[in-house]
């Protein structure tokens, strides 16, 4: 065991890395990102050099079994082993991952570094990709790119979309591991000073990389530090953050909030009216949330694998045929209540710590609203345990 532990704590290094980033070289033909593949294979073998498991791994493990038993025995025309077993190896990753945390020395110090590199590597990625654009040479990394929106760039993610929504909780968790490390709450006044490259780096990436979803988790990001005292500063940055962006004409922003207003009045029409984009990830929650209940076999085992994709693209316009969407919900509609409630009950165990309100919120923003073989809810799994075991850890050590 002692000859493995170097290695392993770089392999806890790679997963994190891995789940964070899907570069556009990774991807094969069918959109599968092979380079985060190869590592989920190698996780079993983790948890068999370890050989243990945790009492709170139990729901996670019952939702594996469930994902595989219920539609093979009520739904088999509809078994997909590709499609479930892909869900495992999430599954066994986040296992091999936890094991390594517990039995490593994987310092805050450590993590910390990891989560700075990271917003790093984003910022690096998206100016030499913007660079690309202002010259007219060949784009670095470039996907999903539209020539008639030159400047919404992916950067590290296959859209930019995503890259915003890891960039903020990568955010969020540098603050909350920060204010472990310092001992108190993370002061702009003070902390910007020794933080200077890593907060240009996250603003710059989340305003300029053309997403209108970046302005959402940038406004996420700040009301972690909503207190009286740091008012000021906030604002400050709030006035800065929109003349910057109302000079360069960037009208995501704009997007943004037309789509959070049209998001609150729950009409479809008015969410596709202010953003169609937004419109594809949303109006589906609302049919699968009319859809859901308990008074069939169905709604409490299944209906079987990616049937949410033989109807949805008839009730969401303009959604290609056979797509599947509507976050966890869809995991209710496919599998049933009871593999939905292990999900849950597996993510409020290993996640949610009472109190901690910003963190439930980039919870529902990043794993309730999001597909479960999409390795962004998996990331934002494995980064908001990880912030609560750092959490926990300090609580025991100066309790």
């Amino acid at each position: 065991m002692k000859i493995i532990k170097p290695s392993s704590l770089t392999f806890l290094i790679i997963i994190i890395v891995s789940l964070a980033t899907s570069p556009a070289f990774a991807f094969d033909d069918e959109k599968k990102n092979i380079a985060l593949i190869a590592i989920m294979a190698i996780s079993p073998l983790i948890i068999l050099i370890y050989k243990k498991i945790y009492s709170n791994d139990i729901p996670l493990l019952l939702f594996m079994s469930s994902i595989i038993l219920f539609p093979a025995f009520l739904h088999p025309e509809t078994m997909r082993w590709s499609t479930v077993m892909y869900t495992a190896m999430f599954g066994l990753t986040f296992l091999a991952y936890k094991l390594l945390l517990y039995h490593n020395n994987f310092r805050r110090e450590i993590y910390l570094k990891v989560l700075k590199y990271l917003i790093f590597a984003y910022v690096l990625v998206l100016l030499i990709q913007q660079f690309c654009v202002l010259t007219g040479i060949p784009i670095f990394n470039v996907s999903n790119y539209r020539l008639n929106e030159p400047w919404k760039l992916n950067s590290l993610t296959s859209e930019p979309s995503t890259s915003a929504r890891i960039v903020a909780l990568l955010m969020f968790s540098y603050i909350t591991i920060k204010e472990l490390i310092i001992l108190r709450k993370y002061d702009f006044r003070i902390d910007f000073k020794t933080d200077k490259w890593v907060w240009l780096s996250f603003i710059w990436t989340m305003v300029t990389m053309g997403s209108g979803t970046a302005f959402l988790f940038l406004a996420m990001v700040l009301l972690k530090f909503v207190r009286l005292k740091s008012l000021a500063p906030l604002l400050v940055i709030f006035l800065g953050i929109t003349l910057f962006v109302n000079a360069l004409e960037i009208v995501t922003f704009e997007r943004t909030f037309r789509s959070f207003m049209a998001v609150l009045t729950l009409d479809s029409e008015k969410i596709y009216e202010a953003d169609h984009s937004a419109a594809f990830r949303i109006i589906p929650l609302i049919i699968l949330a009319q859809r859901i209940g308990f008074t069939s076999i169905n709604d409490w085992f299944g209906y079987g694998v990616d049937f949410v994709g033989s109807f949805l693209s008839d009730e969401v316009r303009g959604l290609p045929e056979g797509w599947t969407s509507g976050g966890l919900l869809q995991l209710w509609v496919d599998y049933g209540f009871v593999v939905f409630i292990l999900f849950i009950t597996f993510n409020l165990i290993n996640i949610v710590k009472k109190g901690d309100y910003l963190s439930m919120a980039f919870w529902f923003m990043i794993v309730f609203i999001q597909g479960i073989n999409n390795q962004i809810l998996w990331l934002g799994i494995v980064l908001l345990f990880t912030n609560k075991y750092f959490k926990k850890s300090a609580e025991k050590r100066y309790n």
